[in-house]
């Protein structure tokens, strides 16, 4: 076991201070805490108990996604900076996100770090799939993760098997997989971080499908239930929850030397460390080090480059909703329920660079979720349900929106939050190839429904931050004048300042984001150790 390779520590200073305990920063925290390090993590939200998760009550689809919300709205404020309503949702709480992700944790392809070699577009990663493959390994154990890519001839290469194997594919999953082979197609197994099996402790998903509404018997691979635990067990992690950072300092020589934050009662409080890693996400990474302007970083902090914020990119989410000719009860087993990749890759037909994966979403079909998109009212409204209830599938698509400085995150000048801070203004604005993107999305949902003989409950839409996917505005690179963090996910301006969420994400690929950001912070992880054993840091 690394034992300490930092100075010698006074008592309130750690080794380090993690913002965030979502997918990066609980796997920092875990890793860093195995090798020996004194971690203490700040979280913006609650821990929350599973055991609470009204998941087995009648009204869970009524009550389940208010659980997650602020206690005050105030907290969460935002504002967008284009025309159109920009839809910016997240979790604040130990786990972030992954208390309300599905799951779904599928690899980037081999091409999605070299886009600009390929096909022009975007910027190339400074790292390659090989470089990540064994961090990606390395996650889907802890994760227990569940998959085959036998029936998937566009999944990217493996050098290990899926811990777990798939779940099966529901009936309406089935329905949707013979449509796609009609068309040629190939509709696979999703991988999802749902054990098909027991698994480390956690039992195996009994399929209910509301892993929206957070997992009640703690089978979901959340990071709370999989990576705080661990973490915790070292005896070397102290989470700290409902504490809002909104500072890092630095000292004379442009090192970070603290992070202030508020405390549960409001209180500043200021926690120093020799290494500080940032992992809110690709909003409020940004927002926290544009906060942190000083003599030496006038501009905000590790922003020489101006480009702190820049980049901003979000999936091309379109969804929509079948009606089956027949009923096939969706809502039994897993939402996620299979991926066509047949138009991942750029392709010359198309009017558009690089492509999308269109997923079979199996979730929110249950009796409320379905009556509120069925129009009307009284008697007729109950007729359309009698009529299309258990009949429904959703559609959904993960396209690869391409990076564009024009799309960003700023502090907005006047509107604050319940700390008084400036809240983060989103601009993102589709650009011709998303554009065009979107309208093939929506033709092949046609084509789907289609040979699935289907008709449309929901027309295929596309709402701007539906995906819940966001990336960039922190990106990685070699050039410190064109990126802000290095392949290593330390920045080029600070060499005490790490940052392990989606902001580092060069290009956002086509398929969601979770695996990513825990495989990559596992890698930074490494080379901390590492460089710490070299004193280096």
């Amino acid at each position: 076991m690394i034992k300490r390779f930092f100075l010698r520590r006074s008592p309130d200073v750690v080794d380090v201070c993690v913002v965030g305990a979502g997918a990066g920063g609980a796997v920092l925290a875990k890793e860093l805490a195995e090798a020996g390090f004194r971690v203490v993590v700040l979280e913006a939200g609650p821990r929350f108990d599973p055991a609470r998760y009204p998941t087995d009550q009648p009204d869970f689809e009524i009550l389940g996604p208010e659980l997650f919300d602020a206690p005050d709205p105030r907290r969460d404020l935002y504002t967008w900076g284009t025309p159109h309503w920009f839809h910016y949702s997240r979790v604040k709480g130990v786990g972030g996100s992954t208390l309300v992700y599905v799951g779904v944790t599928p690899r980037f392809h081999p091409s999605d770090f070299r886009t600009r070699s390929l096909d022009g577009v975007g910027e190339d990663w400074p790292i390659t799939y090989e470089d990540l493959a064994p961090y990606y390994d390395k996650v889907e154990y802890v994760l227990g993760v569940s998959g085959d890519d036998t029936d998937n001839p566009f999944a990217p290469p493996r050098q290990t098997p899926y811990p777990n194997p798939p779940h099966p594919f529901n009936c309406a999953s089935q329905h949707l997989k013979r449509a796609a082979e009609r068309l040629g197609w190939h509709m696979a197994h999703t991988p999802v971080a749902l054990p098909s099996r027991p698994w480390r402790g956690r039992p195996a998903s009994i399929g209910c499908g509301a892993c929206r509404l957070g997992c009640k018997i703690r089978a979901k691979g959340s990071v709370d239930v999989t990576y705080i635990p661990l973490a915790e067990a070292t005896g070397r992690v102290e989470i700290r929850t409902h504490c809002m950072a909104f500072e890092i300092t630095v000292d004379r020589t442009g090192r970070t030397r603290s992070v202030r934050y508020f405390d549960p009662y409001g209180r500043e409080q200021e926690q120093h460390a020799r290494l500080i890693a940032v992992a809110g996400n690709a909003v409020e990474t940004p927002r926290l080090l544009l906060m942190s302007t000083s003599p030496l970083f006038p501009d905000g902090l590790a922003n020489s480059s101006g480009l702190v914020g820049k980049y901003f990119m979000e999936h091309l989410a379109v969804f929509a909703t079948l009606v089956l000719p027949e009923r096939v009860d969706p809502w039994k087993g897993i939402p996620a329920g299979g991926i066509i990749q047949d138009f991942y890759e750029t392709r010359a037909e198309h009017a558009f660079a690089r492509g999308f994966t269109l997923e079979i979403n199996n979730g929110w079909q249950w009796p409320a979720s379905v009556a509120r998109r069925i129009p009307g009212w009284g008697r007729a409204h109950k007729e359309a349900m009698l009529a299309t209830f258990g009949r429904t599938v959703g559609l959904g698509s993960v396209g690869e929106q391409l990076p564009d400085e024009r799309n960003r995150v700023e502090l907005d000048p006047e509107v604050k939050d319940i700390y008084g801070l400036p809240v983060p203004r989103i601009t993102n604005m589709a650009g011709d190839n998303d554009r065009a993107m979107i309208a093939a999305i929506k033709e092949r949902m046609r084509e789907l429904a289609e040979a699935a003989d289907a008709t449309f409950l929901q027309e295929p839409t596309y709402v701007p931050g539906r995906s819940s996917h966001y990336m960039g505005t922190c990106r990685m690179g070699t050039d410190p004048r064109t990126s802000v963090v290095n392949p290593w996910q330390q920045t080029h301006d600070v060499p005490n300042l790490f940052i392990v969420d989606s902001s580092v994400f060069v290009t956002g690929a086509a398929v969601n984001p979770a695996l990513t950001i825990m495989a990559l912070a596992t890698r930074a992880a490494d080379y901390i150790v590492q460089q710490a054993k070299r004193g280096e840091l």
